[in-house]
């Protein structure tokens, strides 16, 4: 039996935060899920700027992330999860939750903390 069957915990993922959109009442938010990262060894966070092309992330709603299994050297292992807006603490410590059992597709992440995909660009004919 592998060892991540035995401890979800030690299961590896990349967690990466739109920091852009934020304001500062998200900051709880943030230290909720650093402590969960913290918590997985192979876990990691990563801020970066606006994630609008790919979540429909705004300002004032909370925050907007993305979350993908991978193997202990980062290389994908599953689909990314879309997650937002986390809007409170409450919201936080429930995918904080998740990411410590292993993110299992179990329906222990409710569905308003699932994102929806930004909607497709399309060009635009003169």
């Amino acid at each position: 039996m592998s060892p991540t069957a035995r401890d979800p915990r030690r299961t590896p993922f990349t967690l990466v935060v739109c920091t852009s959109c934020q304001d500062s009442a998200d900051e709880h938010v943030m230290d909720v899920l650093r402590r969960a990262v913290r918590a997985c060894p192979h876990g990691v966070m990563v801020s970066t700027g606006c994630l609008d092309r790919f979540l429909q992330c705004r300002v004032g709603r909370g925050l907007y992330a993305a979350v993908q299994p991978c193997a202990a050297d980062r290389r994908p292992t599953g689909a990314v999860v879309r997650l937002g807006p986390i809007a409170s603490r409450a919201d936080a410590e429930t995918v904080a939750v998740w990411l410590r059992a292993g993110m299992p597709a179990d329906g222990s992440l409710p569905e308003p903390l699932r994102a929806a995909p930004a909607p497709r660009q399309t060009a635009h004919l003169n």
